[in-house]
């Protein structure tokens, strides 16, 4: 089904999509705005790209030494700077992920949020969206625990929590309750769109990726971070767009709908 474009470049009409429609309409997004979608993930991935393979050189390069002085300053100064950086990179996730999700919405309705709004966006809903991606990330493990399958379906009825988040400003388990009701009905629907997005995202990354495999860890921590930066805004595309359908098959949703939700969800 051909989507309408507004006067800005934004989908005024909002139909329900295929799968191929919906990948096709997020790399249409990519091509016309992916200066700002890269500025957006680099910020995060490349310096955190960076240190985990600065980090994982270190421990390689001083394995055997530390494995003889388990209890040396050393050995605690790096466990420290490791569990630091898992932290910050927890976090800093969370804003990107915030950050690139508005972007995109906003992009959607044809306005250009730019880098400084979309991180200044992210930080503030930092609380939120770590929260709603702890609870879907554990209510997924445990369906993994009780048995891979249920854990598979807990996954994908949660895939869209965190644009109900960003995009409707709700919260916690609202969010999640959100997602599992959009899901419910259109669940092989939502599966394969993201399985098909992963497994194209995970080709791109290993194109970019395999030619520096053997070369020196940085060479490769600077492959890894440009191939993530690359993908993961095709990712991002995705779960809005899949987001955006779910609603269009279950309400009607329009450009001045969509506008309305973004407004709101910044107060």
């Amino acid at each position: 089904m051909n989507q309408t474009l507004g006067h800005g470049g934004g989908i005024a009409a909002l139909p329900p999509r295929g799968i191929r429609e919906i990948l096709s309409a997020a790399f249409q997004l990519y091509r016309r705005s992916w200066r700002t979608l890269v500025a957006v993930a680099a910020v995060v991935v490349v310096p955190l790209t960076l240190l985990q393979y600065l980090i994982g050189h270190w421990v390689r390069t001083h394995g055997q030494q530390l494995q003889d002085q388990v209890v040396s300053t050393s050995f605690w100064a790096v466990a420290s700077a490791s569990l630091l950086a898992a932290l910050v990179g927890l976090l800093l996730y969370q804003v990107l992920t915030g950050a690139i999700t508005r972007t995109i919405a906003t992009e959607v309705t044809g306005q250009d949020l730019g880098l400084e709004q979309s991180y200044r966006f992210g930080f503030a809903r930092l609380g939120p969206i770590l929260v709603v991606s702890i609870l879907v990330g554990l209510a997924t493990l445990i369906g993994l625990i009780v048995f891979i399958i249920p854990g598979i379906y807990i996954g994908v009825r949660l895939a869209v929590s965190i644009q109900a988040l960003v995009i409707e400003g709700r919260r916690g388990t609202d969010a999640m309750r959100r997602s599992w009701d959009l899901v419910g009905g259109h669940w092989w629907h939502a599966a394969f769109t993201l399985l098909v997005a992963a497994l194209l995202t995970g080709v791109v990354n290993a194109v970019i990726t395999a030619p520096f495999s053997a070369g020196a860890w940085f060479i490769q921590a600077v492959a890894a971070a440009i191939a993530t930066t690359v993908t993961l805004p095709y990712g991002a595309l995705v779960g809005v767009l899949l987001y955006l359908d779910l609603r269009a098959r279950k309400e009607r949703l329009d450009l001045d709908t969509l506008k309305a939700n973004l407004h709101a969800s910044t107060a």
